[in-house]
């Protein structure tokens, strides 16, 4: 079974303060200290191995030991829903917490109780849900293509869409790269799940998930119900994945999270779906808004056409010319000059976009794609 629609926490990391956990300190591994002598007896180097993260089993917690401008020293252990095996698609929950727990304490590097685990400071949760593309010709690629026609053309968002047969999705930002930057920079990806898990992820499937996704449902009289999961479709299933990185970061969305009983308490209603919908509309616009800005001004249509020349002109870009252009008619360093070369770049962008999202959105005229659109809106896809 895959639930649809709906929210839930598909990784995170904790961090436990190494008092509270009890070390393994017969691992062969794990917080080890390696030393490189010479052929005289003389020590040459001496190494601590503070990481861990078994590459040769299907599944692994990462693990790290750090401490924070000289203090005590934190165990920071990441984990995803993988460690619930086949109940992956069901995510972390309060209800299955137990699974992780047991995981964790079998690798045999350290030992935690639940109390210790609950009140542990999380960090860097990834939420995603799982949608079915229902249009008939509809498909995961067609979402990604008008995501990335629809993303603002401005410097400081970076889409990065991946459209080979093994890979097909569309990100924004960087995970490791938020900073303070919660509401322009926090991490959105779109992805078709079945191929993520048919190709890199291939071994994991195959191990936990095959029966489940191949099994057969009958009703009491044994007739067949369905065959297989049939929303286990590499062109129809697609995950959108986001990633809140701390408590800061919680409260600018109004909810008070910072261990990780409070995240599994967390309410994942419609309300919660704002992390999501707020990166969203800040790296896109809205298709709706497209199509009403589709009639120029005669200036907004000789701006854009300035717009062209330049690019032409430098060989660039229309988006890179737009920097040009407001260097060139807002010179100078003064706080006023700033913003308002700022503000002539905001004003070229836009008009830059009813030009060209709308020529690249609106070339399917037709009922099935008014359809697919009218789709993916309401599934709150795009703006």
């Amino acid at each position: 079974m895959i639930p649809l629609n709906s929210p839930k926490i598909d990784s995170l990391r904790i961090r436990i303060p190494i008092a509270d956990v009890l070390i393994n300190g017969e691992h062969q591994e794990f917080l080890r200290t390696i030393t490189t002598v010479n052929n005289d007896g003389e020590i040459l180097s001496e190494h601590t191995r503070t990481t861990y993260f078994n590459a040769d089993e299907t599944i692994s917690a990462s693990y790290s030991v750090r401490s924070h401008f000289g203090g005590d020293d934190f165990v920071y252990i990441g984990f995803s829903s993988k460690l619930l095996k086949q109940s992956y698609f069901q995510g972390i929950r309060k209800e299955n917490i137990d699974l992780c727990l047991d995981f964790i304490n079998s690798e045999g590097l350290l030992t935690v109780t639940k109390d210790k685990l609950l009140e542990a400071e999380c960090v860097d949760v990834d939420f995603c849900i799982d949608y079915f593309i229902d249009n008939e010709e509809g498909t995961v690629q067609d979402v990604v293509r008008v995501c990335n026609d629809l993303t603002r053309p401005l410097k400081q968002i970076n889409a990065i869409p991946f459209t080979r047969g093994d890979n097909t999705g569309i990100q924004w930002g960087h995970r490791d790269k938020v900073g303070k930057s919660y509401k322009k920079k926090q991490f959105l990806k779109y992805y078709a799940k079945a191929i993520e898990l048919n190709y890199k992820s291939f071994e994991f499937k195959n191990k936990y998930l095959k029966d489940a996704l191949n099994e057969t449902i009958i009703d009491i009289n044994g007739n067949i119900l369905s065959k297989g999961n049939k929303f286990f479709d590499e062109k129809k299933l697609m995950r959108v994945e986001t990633t809140i990185k701390n408590k800061a970061h919680f409260n600018s969305y109004g909810h008070n999270v910072s261990t990780l009983k409070q995240l599994l308490n967390l309410d994942l209603n419609i309300d919660f779906l704002q992390i999501f919908s707020r990166p969203m509309l800040h790296y896109m616009t809205g298709y709706r808004e497209v199509i009403h800005k589709m009639e120029m001004t005669l200036s907004q249509k000789f701006k854009y056409e300035y717009c062209r020349e330049v690019a032409l002109k430098n060989n660039t870009s229309i988006e890179n010319a737009v920097p040009v252009i407001a260097l060139n008619f807002q010179r100078g360093i003064t706080p006023a000059v700033k913003r308002a070369r700022r503000d002539l770049k905001n004003s070229l962008y836009d008009i830059i976009n009813m030009a060209q999202v709308g020529k690249k959105t609106h070339k399917h005229n037709s009922d099935f794609w008014n359809k697919f659109i009218e789709e993916i809106q309401a599934k709150n896809l795009i703006p």
